[in-house]
């Protein structure tokens, strides 16, 4: 009976897992991510391409319809996989990353200053060989997708609580320091002519904490 049982344990295995690599915009499922510029951007792109199309519908009609045909095809996703959950927590085979859509036009850098004598002073900037104090845990890649999460709206908690945690790493090394600030500065990136032309990337404030050494934490 082994060759059978085995067979079937397979079998639903394959369909499990099946059933998990459905498509789903889990991360998406935030009404107010939507207003990021480069979702709109991506919005008013499709909604281009449908009216040279003949297909007559403005951008706010097309996210209107886009979110609820999302929103009913999550609930019943969810209906299909609830029976198989428990196998996957069980056996670790759930998916949390989910493949890219689209380029990311509006991206955010992190930027960490510390206060000497009344000056600011930067001591880490996101790619920047010049200020790369805590590098190696900010730079490794499993930390990218922290951060890249942190530009978004909806996580201005893991935000707030991340600028904690650099206070508490400053305070070790910064003694002399009387304060800390840690910013997330967007930019649009630029097209290829603006390369070329060597013009300066625009940045604005997304996200920005400021905290005193002292702090209770």
């Amino acid at each position: 009976m082994w060759p059978q049982i085995r067979a079937v344990l397979i079998a639903v295995h394959l369909i499990v897992i099946t059933a998990l690599a459905l498509p789903a915009p889990d991360g998406g499922m935030d009404r107010n991510a939507w207003k990021n510029p480069t979702v709109q951007a991506e919005l008013q792109s499709w909604t281009q391409s449908l009216n040279s199309c003949g297909i007559d519908i403005t951008q706010p009609e097309l996210e209107d319809r886009l979110w609820h045909t999302a929103s009913a095809y999550m609930n019943a996703r969810g209906t299909v996989l609830g029976p198989f959950l428990p196998y996957c927590e069980y056996c670790g085979t759930d998916q949390s990353w989910r493949m890219f859509v689209a380029p990311h036009r509006f991206p955010t850098t992190l930027h960490i200053d510390v206060a000497e004598g009344g000056t600011w002073r930067p001591v880490y900037v996101e790619r920047d060989r010049r200020y790369t104090w805590l590098g190696r845990q900010l730079d490794s890649y499993r930390f990218r997708s922290v951060l890249f999460r942190l530009g978004w709206p909806g996580y201005e908690g893991e935000f707030d609580r991340f600028a904690h945690w650099v206070v508490r790493q400053a305070a070790k090394d910064f003694p002399e320091a009387g304060r800390v600030r840690v910013r997330l500065l967007k930019s649009r990136t630029r097209s290829p002519e603006k390369v070329r032309a060597g013009a300066a990337i625009e940045t604005e404030v997304a996200l920005s904490v400021e905290l005193p050494l002292g702090v209770r934490l």
